[in-house]
């Protein structure tokens, strides 16, 4: 049974998460074991510093000291002099964090090492990346005089980016650094992990819900590419990669990339959740985010600019999208009662405050980078994910509660059937045929067409289980209309169709206008016409069937002691296949009028059976 088959499907899911957590989990344990054996047998880690003094953009020396401070938004060029606290023998490692920086070093005048933009580096604009830098001494004591200067590249420089350089210098053992880069920025390569298990996980789900043709797997898809290219995101933010990889200007592009990347995938996840104008606001806005990233590629690749540098421009694109991601939700929440644009809404909330944060923080830089961003990326998966599973448990209880109720609908179609086939019925019919067949022999042959195609009419509902065009139910509808009028010629029947098409269950309307007919426009002198409307709104089908009879009190029981099982019948159907709902307006001597309202389908929901386009 489906139900099962998504059991077992999920099950599946979870068994491969918990797999992937193991296995993430054995591998950090045999890191941390080679890491103490390594750190006891392989070799130690020391830090470097200079001691000396400084120079900013040429001018005048200034004691350099543990607490100083450098505006390296303003500044773009730095000298340290001095010496360093350790030395270096020949062959030794010195290790140093460079952050999107040109970097020089002299020893005794002589300049040993440079790290600028060159067109080796496969970017001859500015990049040079977010990078772990091995510089080989050719031998420097703590009496030499070494010269570092730097500076930095991009005007959106971030703060730390020189206390980095200064005071995070090793030299020892290059596995040993490894271990130490990976420690010091264990918390970007923590939630990295984090969002390649989501990753896993997602779009295993996704395969899962396609596989079984659950509502669904499109969401799961969208969030597992987003949740993939926040992984690659918080991987490429640290530059402990470049001390495996030694490609810093491929991080750094992966960098920018994957940046953006976030944003195109949680547009289209936002896209799917939307239906309307505001799906195809949304998929434009996911175009604009498509075309300022194919034009900052294609920079990088004819060498105009770099990726890095157009961050800050993708970043005001990124907030358009996001607000108007923010706007579209928040209407279909409010004005169209959609629970779910509003769960998904509470959870973006905190992802949008979070970016606006961050790209204020780009300019005032009052935090270091991507933490803000990161921080509501992950509180936003969390809570989509919540409502993510609350969803499919929802779905599942939808499917066991249908399949429960399959065998009661069935008898349910069953007395509908005999319910609009009674005995009399068939004979009045029969011998309104066999007295036109006498009088009027083409009209007889039009009753027996009408005849005959209604009991297949009735025949259909009792073995279908779709839904029907509102077209068919209204043509089934006339079969019926052109017999009943035959024995009651004062019944008229009026139509006002302004909506469509759509569907409905079938077998819907004939119960309605039958009522109408015996129960109220045949009782009253000189007949009286039934009228069959229907209308749109923005969430809802509506039909009615509205006659000028006897009218009736609804609070009454009926007057012929008898339980009319087609109206009960059919506002249970109704309820349980779309959801829609049937109400009944009379009064004695004003007529009736019965309404029926159908929901429309909503774009990506998966909150039980709906009705619509």
């Amino acid at each position: 049974m489906k139900v099962q088959r998504l059991d077992r499907g999920l099950s599946i899911a979870i068994a491969l998460l918990l797999a992937a957590v193991l296995g993430a989990a054995g591998v950090l344990f045999a890191a941390v074991f080679r890491y103490d054996q390594g750190n006891r047998s392989r070799g130690e880690l020391y830090p470097v510093a200079i001691e000396g003094s400084y120079s900013e953009e040429g001018g005048p020396w200034k004691p350099f000291t543990p607490k100083t401070d450098f505006d390296n938004k303003e500044l773009r060029s730095i000298t340290l002099r001095g010496h360093f606290t350790r030395p270096l023998p020949p062959g030794a490692a010195l290790f140093m964090n460079v952050d999107h920086m040109w970097v020089t070093l002299r020893v005794n005048g002589e300049e040993v090492f440079r790290l600028a933009p060159t067109e080796g580096d496969g970017n001859p604009t500015r990049a040079l990346g977010k990078q772990w830098v091995t510089f080989v001494s050719p031998g420097i004591t703590v009496a030499d005089e070494v010269e570092l200067s730097f500076g930095n590249l991009y005007w959106n420089a971030y703060m730390i980016q020189f206390d980095e350089l200064l005071r995070h210098m090793h030299t020892g053992d290059a596995r040993m650094m490894l271990f130490e880069a990976m420690r010091e920025d264990a918390w970007t390569l923590g939630i990295g992990a984090v969002f390649l298990f989501l990753t896993l996980f997602l779009l295993v789900a996704a395969l899962c819900c396609g596989a079984l043709r659950v509502r669904g797997a499109l969401h799961f898809l969208w969030l597992g590419l987003a949740s993939l290219f926040s992984a690659l995101w918080f991987f490429t933010l640290s530059p402990a990669p470049t001390l495996i990889f030694p490609w810093p200007v491929l991080l750094n592009v992966l960098y920018s990339f994957s940046m953006q990347g976030m944003a195109v995938f949680l547009t289209m996840f936002a896209a799917a959740n939307v239906s309307g104008w505001r799906r195809r606001l949304l998929l434009a806005g996911e175009g604009v985010l498509l075309l300022t990233l194919l034009l900052g590629v294609v920079n990088q690749l004819f060498r105009v600019q770099d990726l890095y540098s157009a961050i800050n421009y993708f970043s005001v694109f990124d907030l358009a999208v996001a607000l108007c991601i923010v706007f579209c939700l928040w209407y279909e929440a409010l004005h169209m009662k959609r629970k779910a644009s509003a769960q998904l809404l509470t959870a973006l909330l905190p992802l949008v405050l979070s970016a606006v944060i961050e790209l204020i923080n780009g300019y005032v830089q009052f935090c270091k980078a991507a933490i803000l961003l990161g921080c509501g990326l992950i509180l936003f998966f969390v809570m989509v994910g919540v409502y993510t599973l609350r969803r499919i448990q929802q779905s599942m209880e939808n499917e066991k509660r249908m399949l429960a109720m399959e065998s009661e609908l069935s008898q349910s179609r069953t007395a509908v059937m005999l319910s609009q086939i009674q005995p009399h019925f068939l004979y009045n019919a029969l011998n309104t045929i066999m007295n036109l067949c006498y009088t009027d022999p083409d009209a007889a042959g039009r009753s027996v067409a009408n005849f005959a195609k209604y009991l297949r009419g009735n025949l259909d509902a009792l073995t279908t289980r779709q839904l029907m065009p509102f077209e068919q139910e209204l043509e089934h509808l006339k079969h019926y209309l052109g017999l009943e009028q035959l024995r009651f010629p004062d019944v008229r029947v009026a139509y006002d169709l302004q909506a469509g098409p759509f569907v409905l269950p079938p077998l819907t309307l004939q119960p309605l206008v039958e009522n109408a007919i015996r129960h109220g426009v045949t009782r009253r002198a000189g007949g009286g016409t039934v009228t069959v409307a229907s209308r749109e709104s923005a969430t809802h089908w509506t039909v009615t069937v509205q006659d000028d009879g006897v009218g009736f009190d609804p609070a009454l029981p009926p007057a012929d002691g008898r339980s009319h099982v087609g109206l009960a019948n059919t506002r249970e159907r109704l309820a349980a296949l779309c959801g829609g709902t049937l109400a009944v307006k009379s009064a004695p001597g004003a007529g009736t009028t019965v309404t029926v309202s159908i929901p429309k389908k909503e774009a990506g929901a998966n909150e039980g059976p709906v009705c619509g386009r």
